[in-house]
C-alpha cells in the first residue's frame, strides 16, 4: 500500500514533491485483485453544509469527473503536479465521496495509474469558512501499460488517516441555467494554493429568498429581465436602478447563505459574466452621484460626503437596506428603495473585513492610473459616508456585486 500512503499524503500541494522523491525507487505493493476488506468504519464528525456547496464538483482542468471513469472501469490523470479530483459533497456531511489519480512509473518501463474511491464524512466551519473531508473507507484501482484490465483492493484503514483533504473559504455559484463553479484554497496542512472545481449537472437548491427568487416576475412593481431571470426596479429622481444586486453569470463567487448579496464578480469578468438588457448600463462614477444628489447629498473636497453631518447620514440612510446594517441607529431605512446591502467584497484568498458595515458596488470606470473604481457607502461606528475608491487586480483581485442602471 505504499503508493496509497504517497497519494493520501499528498492530497494537497508540496506534498506531491515529497511524495514522488521518496517513493520514486520503490516499487507499490500489488493488491488482491476484488479483495475486501473486514476494518471497522471509524466514526468522523460530519455537520450539514452550505447549499452552495451540495452535489458533484471535478477539477475544472480535468476531462470531465472521475466517476464516470469509475463507472466505466477507465482511467484519468498524468505524471505531474496537476490535480485530478472529483468530490461528491452531500447535504448531511454523511456518505460523501472523493475520487483522487496519480500515475507511478515503475521498473521495466511500466507505468502504473492509480484510481482511489474514498467514501468519509464533511465538517463545516463558518468562521473561518474551511470544509473538511474525512476518510473512512476506500477502494484502489490500479490499471498498467503491460497488463490489460486493472486490479482493486480496499485500501487499509492505517493508510487512510493519512488522507488530509481540507477547503478553506469555499464559495460555489448556483446559476439556475448555467455551468456553475467552486472556488477555494486547497489546505494541506502548511501550504495552500488556489483551486476551480466545475459542478456536474444543475441542480441547485432553490429555497426561499435564494437562488430561483427571481426566475419569475415580481407579483408588483417593475423589474428588468436578464437571461431568464427577472430582477426588480425602482425608479430614483431621473433614473431607474435594479433594487437587488445581481445574482446570476458564470464564474462569479456567491455566499449561499447569504443570497442578498448577489454574486460577486472581479473586473475582468464583467463584459462576459452579465448580457445587458438593451438601454441598460453598468452604472458609471456618474450614475453614482445622481443617485446621492437624489437624496440630496453631494460629495466635499476630499471626494464623500459628510459623514460626521446627522443630517447626511440621515439622508444617506434611505440609500441603505433597512436590515443586515451592524449599526442600528435606525437611520437605515431605504426610504429610496435603492435598497443598498452591506455585501462588502470577496477574494479567492483571505476574509476581508467589512460586511455588515461596507456596500461596494463596480462602476464602468478606472481612475487616471486605470484602476477600476467601486461605489462605497461605509457605515464606522461614529460616521456614515460614501465615496469612490479604487480596487488594483493584482495577483488576488477582489469580487463585488453589481447593479444596472437605466435613463428614464
Amino acid at each position: 500500500m505504499k503508493s496509497v500512503q504517497r497519494l493520501l499524503s499528498k492530497a494537497a500541494l508540496l506534498a506531491l514533491v515529497v511524495s514522488t522523491l521518496t517513493s520514486c525507487n520503490k516499487e507499490p505493493v500489488a493488491p488482491v485483485e476484488g479483495g475486501g476488506g473486514n476494518e471497522e468504519m471509524p466514526n468522523t464528525p460530519y455537520t450539514s453544509i452550505p447549499d452552495d456547496l451540495v452535489g458533484t464538483w471535478y477539477a475544472s482542468h480535468n476531462n470531465g469527473p472521475l466517476t464516470k471513469n469509475w463507472e466505466n472501469k477507465t482511467f484519468q490523470g498524468e505524471a505531474g503536479f496537476r490535480e485530478f479530483r472529483t468530490m461528491i459533497f452531500t447535504k448531511d456531511g454523511k456518505n460523501a465521496v472523493e475520487y483522487t489519480s496519480e500515475v507511478y512509473s515503475g521498473s521495466g518501463g511500466e507505468e502504473k495509474q492509480y484510481l482511489y474511491k474514498i467514501t468519509g464524512t464533511l465538517e463545516y466551519q463558518a468562521k473561518p469558512a474551511q470544509l473538511t473531508f474525512h476518510a473512512q473507507s476506500g477502494v484502489m484501482r490500479i490499471f498498467s501499460n503491460q497488463s490489460p484490465g486493472y486490479k482493486e483492493s480496499p485500501i487499509k484503514a492505517d493508510d487512510l488517516k493519512n488522507y488530509f483533504s481540507v477547503l478553506r473559504n469555499p464559495q460555489g455559484t448556483t446559476f439556475p441555467n448555467e455551468t456553475n463553479y467552486l472556488k477555494a484554497q486547497r489546505f494541506d496542512g502548511g501550504n495552500q494554493y488556489s483551486v476551480e472545481y466545475t459542478k456536474v449537472g444543475n441542480d441547485v437548491p432553490n429555497s426561499p429568498g435564494g437562488n430561483g427568487s427571481y426566475s419569475k416576475p415580481p407579483t408588483s412593481g417593475s423589474y428588468v429581465q436578464i437571461g431568464k431571470q427577472y430582477y426588480p426596479t425602482v425608479t430614483i429622481g431621473s433614473q431607474e436602478w435594479m433594487s437587488v444586486n445581481y445574482d446570476g453569470g458564470v464564474g462569479g463567487l456567491k455566499d449561499g447563505n447569504k443570497p442578498q448579496y448577489g454574486t460577486y464578480c472581479k473586473y475582468a469578468d464583467l463584459p462576459n459574466v452579465i448580457k445587458i438588457p438593451a438601454g441598460w448600463r453598468l452604472p458609471s462614477r456618474q450614475d453614482f452621484v445622481k443617485l446621492l444628489e437624489s437624496q440630496g447629498l453631494a460629495l466635499n473636497d476630499w471626494g464623500s460626503t459628510d459623514g460626521s453631518d446627522l443630517a447626511s447620514k440621515k439622508k444617506l440612510g434611505q440609500l441603505m437596506a433597512a436590515t443586515g446594517w451592524k449599526k442600528q441607529d435606525g437611520y437605515a431605512n431605504n426610504k429610496s428603495g435603492f435598497n443598498a446591502v452591506p455585501g462588502n467584497l470577496r477574494v479567492l484568498n483571505g476574509n476581508p473585513n467589512g460586511e455588515g458595515t461596507n456596500c461596494l458596488l463596480w462602476t464602468s470606470d478606472l481612475n487616471e492610473e486605470e484602476i477600476p473604481i467601486a461605489f462605497e457607502l461605509i457605515q464606522l461606528p461614529s460616521d456614515t459616508y460614501a465615496k469612490f475608491g479604487a480596487y488594483p487586480v493584482g495577483y488576488n483581485p477582489p469580487y463585488l456585486p453589481i447593479r444596472l442602471v437605466r435613463d428614464k
